[in-house]
């Protein structure tokens, strides 16, 4: 095989880039926010430092507690 004929191989096995339509640019915008990276990182309590994360920071209150769970946990007390 030519060095020409591996060109054009090459050529063919590349495919051109569909344009992004407005509404598609929108869903990248809005996924790409999930990797902001000015968030910071936070362990969630009773874990040992073993559960950590940007995403934790969303489970816990402005006082470092849980968001989530506290009903679950009053209603196994009763």
């Amino acid at each position: 095989m030519s060095a020409e004929e591996k060109e054009e191989a090459e050529e063919k096995d590349q495919t051109e880039t569909p344009e992004l339509s407005d509404e598609g640019k929108a869903e990248v915008e809005r996924m790409q926010q999930a990797y902001d990276d000015d968030r910071e990182t936070a362990v969630l309590p009773g874990t040992d430092k073993t559960i950590t994360g940007i995403a934790i920071n969303e489970w816990l209150d402005d006082d470092g507690n849980p968001k989530f769970g506290k009903d679950e946990q009053q209603d196994d007390t009763d």
